[in-house]
């Protein structure tokens, strides 16, 4: 970081290595320029690509435009936002206009691409974004000679693999995380609404300069429950004596978070049903956790998770992802799965980020409880990037 830089960001080298990274891809496939878009849907995580380019979080829209030759040029849908983002960019050429479409056309047209093969890359998360209908409209319109073609894949692949400054980074973020699940532990106490839940969990890091990615919550009686899924906003309702709250939280460091999976209990401890699941769950997790070294593939993890499908129990979200700065591919699930998503065939390699987050669920599909952790593959197996405890939390009593 530079002496005047105000906002974190990475080093030069670390930059270069990124986009050395997109123009071989690029190269691969015969692409003259790569327009990443981004949009702040789902807690800005769709800016992932363009993020990684240029360490911009925008607003609203923005794009990340790298050639073969030029670096990234940064182009921002809303002017008001150019102050900032000019502070905190790592790109030296920054447009903010009403019509980034019709900009980025002319651009690149200067730039002697108006005849080029031109990629668009969005993001792949949970699902697929990628850019807003009219700048596209006004993109095509201005380079009506060029060919456009889908890059998606060309980020993807570029930033599959994590150097050790970006996991340094995320290791940041699953530390402020840990503290979320520690100040749940600390605070969670009968007659509490989530909403006050919220307030403790933001308590830990904001302090310290970390920032919410997502936290959900949800309370629910252990002998009849109405979630198997947390709450995506924290509600009103006030915890009680035999509630069960289901979470899951993210952290980040400037975009880079942790996540976790933990449940807990309210001045009770848990019934038979819950335990199995809590243990279930914890057990599928260490199995998978052993798999995940390199040169393992989504077949050695379901082989790893398959007893769960033996005993009788269903998953609801999806069993292991990978993850950067919004969720990512690869994923892979059970067949007992109660959500059918995209999974393809994948080979673990040193330097991938995942989620394994066994989320185990009742053959009645009436309860369940998830546990996981962010982790790392190293050059001999998965490390956790979460240190915070995989327990099924009780909470103290009112005071």
């Amino acid at each position: 970081m530079t002496a005047d830089a105000i906002f974190p960001r990475f080093s030069d080298a670390e930059y270069r290595r990124r986009y050395a990274a997109v123009r071989a891809e690029m190269a691969k496939r015969g692409i003259d320029a790569v327009i990443a878009a981004g949009d702040s849907a789902f807690r800005f995580s769709n800016h992932a690509n363009v993020q990684w380019l240029t360490n911009w979080l925008d607003p609203y829209a923005a794009y990340a435009v790298i050639t073969l030759e030029q670096d990234p040029i940064l182009v921002i849908s809303n002017p008001l936002y150019l102050h900032t983002a000019r502070r905190a960019s790592v790109a030296t050429e920054i447009h903010g206009v009403y019509t980034p479409g019709k900009t980025m056309g002319e651009r690149l047209t200067e730039l002697g691409l108006g005849s080029g093969t031109i990629g668009l890359a969005g993001v792949r998360n949970v699902g697929r974004a990628s850019m807003a209908f009219e700048h596209q409209r006004d993109l095509t319109a201005a380079m009506p000679n060029a060919l456009f073609v889908d890059a998606l894949d060309v980020m993807q692949e570029a930033r599959r693999i994590k150097s050790a400054e970006e996991i340094g980074w995320f290791e940041k973020g699953a530390e402020y995380t840990d503290r979320a699940v520690m100040a749940i532990d600390g605070s969670l106490r009968e007659d509490m609404p989530e909403f006050e839940l919220s307030a403790r969990i933001q308590e830990s890091f904001l302090d310290d300069g970390g920032s919410l990615m997502f936290h959900f919550l949800g309370a629910t009686p252990m002998t009849a429950p109405e979630l198997i899924f947390p709450w995506q906003y924290p509600s009103t309702r006030r915890t009680r004596a035999g509630d069960v709250l289901l979470t899951e939280i993210s952290v980040g460091h400037w975009g880079y978070a942790g996540q976790v999976q933990r449940a807990y209990t309210v001045n009770a401890a848990p019934t038979a049903a819950f335990q199995r699941l809590h243990d279930t769950a914890v057990e599928c997790y260490q199995r998978i956790f052993e798999a995940l070294k390199p040169g393992a593939s989504e077949r050695d993890i379901l082989d790893a998770a398959r007893f769960v499908e033996r005993q009788g129990y269903k998953t609801l979200d999806v069993l292991i992802h990978g993850w950067g700065i919004t969720i990512e591919p690869p994923r892979a699930d059970l067949s007992c799965a109660m959500i059918k998503r995209e999974c393809l065939p994948f080979t673990v390699e040193e330097g991938m980020l995942f989620v394994i987050q066994p989320h185990i669920v009742s053959g009645d599909e009436t309860c369940g409880v998830q546990v996981g952790n962010l982790v790392c593959v190293d050059g001999d197996g998965a490390r956790s990037l979460q240190k915070a405890p995989m327990d099924f939390f009780r909470s103290r009593s009112a005071s």
